[in-house]
């Protein structure tokens, strides 16, 4: 006999019942391998969050997080890239910032690409798949100061990957930025398995942060450029402001860049028990969104379709 939880969702759910869909105790047990992004969310499954009741999580046929309303919107696509702060970690699917925007925006279909662990690599790579499938107007990529270390083989990073929830889900690399001789980006894969990270203090071999800043900002470069040769529309928004030097490295390179962040205090997060954002961060992130979407949509895409 389904419980109450499983009632509610079945009533609010429109695209399937809750006993034909797979469902799992965190976002990560979701994952599935993927050779270009080294992992993607699975089609048709559902978590239950933990740490709050009667809250679930869907990810729909396509493979990413669902979004009320988006199927059947109308009107420009606005993928909006990002991490487990644009997936949504601890959320509803109707309290997740993409799902506030799909609400308050019903003439725009916007599209979750966030996805939990992800940097600022692997949004640039599914931002080229999705050019290359035609499956977006405008690109929105959401970023936190975490990405810094996701965007190289650091080993804070790295040894995040000894879990062996990774191992049972059969994730082998990881896409990351790194310079070659000659100063040129370039995207290699590494695998996740490295034992040795895991005793080692690496601490003093360990590039300054003015370096980390500047392969961050040289995969943000790779992005913009990207958009631009497809006539894209970019927006960049930076979803914290825990590491200032950071985020003013990005704001003094990227005049796409805008700060959206909420304080990182309990009004704003889960905490103690998760530190992702709240339904209030989320909403306050909806608010200051929607007026950089409508300029995308409106000023970039009416350029775009002119005679």
């Amino acid at each position: 006999m389904a419980t109450q939880d499983e009632q509610r969702y079945n009533h609010i759910m429109p695209f399937s019942h809750l006993e034909t869909r797979k469902i799992v105790s965190k976002p990560r047990l979701m994952f599935r391998p993927d050779p270009v992004l080294g992992w993607r969310l699975s089609p048709e499954h559902t978590v239950r969050v933990a740490f709050r009741s009667g809250i679930f999580q869907n990810i729909a046929a396509d493979g990413w997080r669902y979004v009320p309303g988006s199927q059947t919107a109308q009107g420009p696509r606005v993928a909006i890239y990002g991490c487990s702060f644009t997936y949504g970690t601890g959320l509803s699917d109707d309290e997740t910032f993409t799902a506030l925007l799909q609400r308050d925006m019903p003439d725009v279909q916007i599209l979750n690409r966030g996805i939990g662990g992800h940097g600022t690599v692997q949004n640039l790579l599914q931002l080229r798949r999705d050019i290359a499938a035609g499956t977006m107007d405008a690109a929105v990529l959401a970023m936190i100061s975490d990405h810094r270390f996701r965007n190289i083989a650091h080993p804070q990073r790295m040894r995040q990957y000894l879990s062996e929830d990774w191992y049972n889900l059969r994730v082998e690399h990881v896409p990351v930025a790194r310079f070659d001789g000659k100063g040129q980006l370039q995207i290699v894969y590494r695998e996740i398995w490295q034992p040795a990270l895991r005793d080692v203090e690496f601490g003093v071999f360990l590039p300054d942060d003015h370096m980390i800043n500047l392969a961050t900002c040289a995969v943000l470069g790779m992005v913009c450029e990207t958009a631009k040769a497809a006539s894209i529309p970019l927006q960049i928004v930076l979803l914290d402001a825990l590491d200032p030097d950071f985020n003013s490295a990005v704001f003094s390179r990227f005049p796409e860049a805008t700060d959206i962040s909420n304080p990182h205090d309990r009004d704003h997060t889960f905490l103690p028990r998760d530190i992702h954002p709240n339904a209030r961060a989320n909403s306050l992130f909806a608010d200051r969104l929607q007026p950089l979407i409508r300029r995308l949509i409106g000023t970039d895409l009416g350029r775009r379709s002119d005679p």
